[in-house]
């Protein structure tokens, strides 16, 4: 399978780019919004962006990694959203958005990413469990047996 292929043609892939569009509205919006981050949120954004870079590079290559690696992503991704965006003032990774009323664009913009990584979790332990009921391919041997002879 090619890198689109796996991207596009699998529905983990297809989680994974989700996220990544969701992420992008929702940066854009932060510059509609134009209000300035503190520089921990920004860091933390940027992070965020990283990880998003590498999932997809795993799951391009098919990676053994990749589902597993999708699942803390989304987790870190669904939780980071909620912590930073959606609880009151707690520490200097807070933007709390009821702080500042929001529009509804706004509100639509720091609710879907945190959805669309539910969405990745779950595709990643359907991946995960369809991987451990695989046959081995072409090249690869069976798990040995527990039982002697």
């Amino acid at each position: 399978m090619t890198a689109r292929g796996a991207l596009t043609g699998t529905a983990l892939g297809r989680a994974a780019l989700l996220l990544v569009a969701a992420d992008v509205a929702h940066a854009l919006d932060h510059t509609r919004q134009g209000r300035d981050l503190a520089a921990e949120v920004y860091t933390a954004g940027v992070t965020g962006w990283i990880a998003l870079g590498a999932l997809l590079v795993l799951v391009a290559r098919g990676h053994r990694l990749a589902a597993p690696y999708a699942a803390a992503v989304g987790l870190a991704v669904a939780a980071g959203f909620v912590a930073v965006h959606l609880l009151p003032h707690w520490s200097a990774l807070s933007d709390p958005y009821p702080a500042w009323d929001p529009d509804a664009l706004s509100w639509a913009l720091v609710a879907i990413p945190p959805l669309a990584a539910v969405n990745l979790v779950a595709q990643a332990a359907r991946a995960r469990s369809r991987t451990r009921r695989s046959p081995p391919g072409p090249g690869r041997a069976a798990p040995a047996s527990s039982a002697r002879a």
